[in-house]
């Protein structure tokens, strides 16, 4: 007796798409958290920006980061979606999550730690890391995910190809 669906064991394409589909929403939701505790921990975390005479501070950062953080999480979203789907892309899609939570990691260790710029004679300083590092990290969180769906793509259309020359 054969039996078809996601959880059936009857060939070894059903036996590992549900598998996929579950190892995709883990690591999708691994590589979002990263993002969205990147950026709660630069905004409580990152110096604040310091001007006037009274020496006001203003956390720069809580204030921008967050939209930073959701930019990159909407480029990973896409980017990760674009990967779902085959068993094949496994390990692309786990490489997308892990340079993310790097880059992300990174991004934060700058903004933290980054020293501030200090200007004038009542000393103004913005912390550029804090202002910078989110921007980056966008960037180059994006690059990775555009980069898999570059290769995907060009080895998707290889194996076209190689089918319409054997037919």
């Amino acid at each position: 007796m054969t039996t078809s669906g996601r959880g059936s064991a009857s060939s070894t394409g059903d036996r590992w798409a549900g598998t996929a589909d579950g190892s995709w929403m883990l690591w999708m939701a691994i590589g979002t958290a990263g993002i969205w505790v990147a950026v709660a921990l630069i905004s409580l975390l990152a110096p604040d920006m310091v001007s006037g005479s009274e020496q006001q501070h203003l956390p720069i950062a809580a204030f921008i980061t967050w939209v930073w953080g959701a930019i990159g999480t909407g480029f990973f979203v896409w980017s990760m979606g674009r990967l779902r789907g085959s068993e094949r892309w496994r390990s692309t899609w786990i490489g997308v999550s892990v340079v993310t939570l790097i880059v992300w990691t990174v991004a934060t260790i700058i903004a933290i730690s980054t020293p501030e710029y200090v200007t004038g004679s009542d000393p103004t300083r913005m912390p550029f890391g804090a202002i910078f590092a989110p921007v980056g990290a966008i960037l180059l969180s994006a690059l990775a995910g555009i980069l898999a769906n570059v290769f995907r793509q060009g080895s998707r259309l290889a194996m076209e190809r190689a089918k319409s020359d054997v037919s």
